[in-house]
């Protein structure tokens, strides 16, 4: 519902939000470590993996020279590995429905993230793109921008959905600017909630929210 003819808006993050892409990540990485002669478990591709490359006694350079060879994104989408999650769709369909303004927040490489979103043809659903640069610290900054592209004035209330923590905590940043109302929505579809956040376990529950 909006108040005084101001839009909800909804921002996703992509990777394992919309897009199954911790497989491949985590092929990736595992294969990376495996050309430095280092074999490593999936389970230990978590956080950053620049903390993972120093702990095993490799620089950020060296990890950067060894995953730079892996599998394109474009060819593991052609391959059919990476997957959409099945609940996008229709959620995106609703939300679009009941009039929600829909934006996409990702810290990421460009090229790549246009593939993923041109290859999976979300484009359409939504009314702003902002990519961050994948080296930049945090989110917070496009963040920013974005809500500031999209025009405060006009805006009743704020979800930032994302499957990490730094996709949702900047929702406080946005409401200490703008005076929004924000939603900090963790979707953790592994059961696995994070404490102080509105958990989901599918995008399907943000049709009883929004």
């Amino acid at each position: 519902m909006t108040n005084n003819n101001k839009t909800n808006i909804v921002v996703f993050d992509l990777d394992n939000t919309l897009i199954d892409s911790n497989p491949k990540l985590t092929n990736d990485v595992v294969e990376a470590f495996a050309r430095l002669g280092k074999q490593i478990t999936p389970e230990e591709v978590s956080g950053n993996w620049y903390d993972l490359a120093r702990k095993y006694g490799f620089s950020n350079k060296q990890f950067d020279r060894e995953f730079d060879k892996r599998e394109t994104w474009e060819e593991s989408l052609k391959a059919g590995k990476i997957q959409v999650f099945p609940d996008v769709y229709e959620t995106l369909e609703y939300l679009k429905q009941r009039n929600a303004r829909l934006a996409l927040l990702s810290r990421s490489n460009r090229k790549y993230t246009d593939q993923k979103i041109d290859h999976f043809r979300l484009r359409p659903y939504f009314d702003h793109i902002k990519v961050v640069d994948v080296k930049a610290p945090s989110k917070r900054e496009g963040a920013l921008e974005l809500i500031a592209d999209l025009d405060p004035a006009s805006i009743n209330k704020v979800w930032f959905v994302g499957d990490r923590e730094e996709d949702v905590s900047i929702a406080r940043d946005i409401q200490a600017k703008y005076n929004l109302p924000s939603e900090r929505v963790y979707i953790s579809r592994n059961n696995k909630p994070l404490r102080g956040y509105t958990n989901i376990q599918s995008l399907k529950e943000l049709t009883e929210m929004i």
